[in-house]
């Protein structure tokens, strides 16, 4: 195993639409990847913690993960 970030210099460069971003940047998209991650372990082990069967598992942590980023939006008047 490397000690390199899975998130390549490459795939940040491919998530913007403009190329003025620093190596610098780079390292806060890589924590921002991190910290995501963290959220979604955490909701699994909040969904192992509960008395379910399997489907009810699935449907508990599909609803922690959709709860993390709402795909609604409001729009202001």
């Amino acid at each position: 195993m490397t000690n390199q970030h899975p998130l390549t210099d490459e795939m940040c460069e491919g998530l913007v639409y403009f190329r003025l971003i620093s190596q610098h940047d780079y390292i806060g998209m890589r924590a921002a990847a991190d910290w995501q991650l963290e959220q979604v372990f955490q909701a699994w082990d909040q969904c192992m913690d509960e008395s379910v069967n399997d489907l009810q598992f699935i449907f508990l942590f599909s609803k922690k993960l959709k709860a993390m980023r709402p795909t609604n939006t409001q729009e202001s008047n």
